[in-house]
């Protein structure tokens, strides 16, 4: 009885993890496609929306940290209810805002609630998943990023046609709010034991020691490439397939929704590899992963039939998140179990400067090249490569016992 109650709960907790990632992400990616009407309601220049664009990026980063070591120290309902509670206040307030000036003010509120989920969901997994399931529990919350994208590409540009920015920012704002309901009330009766159990940890590995080991930088650096190629991506292919191919924003919706649905499918297969087969050898991960991103990024921007740039985007989108899954799954197999949660804040915090810089650059990129798109994805394919050669130095060979061994010793 006891054991089928735990599973229920394990299914509950990852289903409830699943539809904030998914909210997340829609929220996330919102402005990607409602900066085009933005810019043309505000008269914003391209440097002026990547800054909006960025301002998001540069308050996620610092609460990657912040959020993985609040998560270790006061458990995951408090820091995953907060956070998911201010986010949607600050969707709200995007809906709100009137000026450039707001508006960087709302995305980096918003970054604020977004940055303590990544971490503090690892830190869920890491509680009620055993090390042989933990990719692929993580690939379902992963996943949810796909599923978000996918259904936020359709949902956002039918939204912004028919009710317009500002309102379809309140109706997000009000989902999340009602989701961090429902978080704090089933999170409540399984996670209040854990929460003081965890205060009272001593094993935790320090920061100081976590940041001496090779593999955190390593794995910093990695994140750091693909975030950039993955948030280029998002970023600035609304403006392109609009303002360089000529589509209309809900056909551009529909579209851009197939590279996610396809998406969803590799976080979860990616996971499954992962648990089956690539333990010792996650680096493979990296390197096939990064090569042919960079190879169909570079053939999307190259071709002039939209079906099929789409199709190319669709492949590179497969293997980016095979790229990206096998950052954030190392940690929980070869990270201390009490450290997980900061470990997992230092790596997307370097993750989250690659995110920051990279909406910025892209603009100034598109700019100095009189509206030049291809430099600017030049960029990401060049970015996808770095990540081929940081994977290339990662050494996972070692028994997991034996690198938690390793931090373990490093914390006495």
């Amino acid at each position: 009885m006891k054991k089928t109650l735990g599973s229920k709960r394990k299914f509950i907790i990852l289903l409830l993890l699943f539809l904030a990632q998914i909210v997340c992400f829609i929220d996330k990616t919102a402005m990607n496609f409602a900066i085009i009407p933005i810019s043309k309601e505000l008269n914003l220049t391209s440097d002026k929306a990547g800054l909006i664009l960025s301002s998001f990026f540069l308050s996620y980063a610092i609460m990657q940290f912040v959020g993985g070591y609040l998560a270790d120290k006061w458990g995951v309902k408090k820091v995953l209810t907060g956070a998911i509670t201010i986010w949607s206040i600050a969707t709200i307030l995007t809906g709100m805002a009137r000026s450039s000036s707001t508006l960087i003010a709302s995305r980096f509120l918003l970054g604020v609630g977004e940055g303590a989920f990544p971490a503090s969901a690892s830190v869920a997994i890491v509680d009620n998943f055993q090390k042989q399931t933990r990719a692929r529990a993580k690939s379902v919350i992963s996943a949810g990023a796909s599923v978000g994208f996918a259904v936020g590409s359709i949902v956002v540009t039918l939204l912004l046609t028919s009710i317009g920015w500002n309102w379809m920012f309140f109706v997000f704002g009000v989902i999340g709010i009602l989701l961090a309901v429902i978080f704090w009330f089933v999170l409540q009766s399984t996670e209040e034991k854990k929460d003081t159990q965890k205060v009272k940890k001593q094993n935790k590995v320090p920061i100081k020691s976590l940041l001496k080991l090779p593999l955190i930088w390593k794995l910093m650096i990695a994140a750091f490439f693909t975030n950039i190629v993955f948030w280029g991506l998002q970023s600035w292919l609304p403006s392109y397939w609009v303002k360089v191919k000529g589509m209309d924003m809900v056909s551009m919706g529909a579209y851009s929704s197939i590279p996610y649905i396809l998406g969803f499918i590799s976080f979860l297969v990616s996971g499954w590899i992962l648990d089956k087969f690539m333990v010792g050898r996650e680096k493979y991960m990296f390197i096939i992963g990064a090569f042919l991103s960079a190879i169909f990024i570079y053939l999307m921007f190259n071709s002039q039939s939209i079906p099929l740039a789409f199709t190319y985007l669709s492949l590179s989108n497969v293997f980016l998140n095979a790229m990206n899954i096998t950052v954030f799954v190392l940690p929980l197999k070869h990270i201390s179990e009490d450290s997980v949660g900061t470990a997992t804040g230092i790596i997307n915090t370097g993750a989250q400067i690659g995110s920051i810089l990279t909406p910025t650059i892209m603009g100034f990129l598109i700019n100095a090249f009189d509206q030049n798109y291809n430099v600017a994805f030049m960029f990401l394919v060049a970015s996808a490569l770095a990540v081929l050669i940081v994977g290339i130095t990662i050494n996972t060979k070692k028994k997991i016992d034996d690198l938690n061994e390793t931090t373990a010793v490093a914390s006495k």
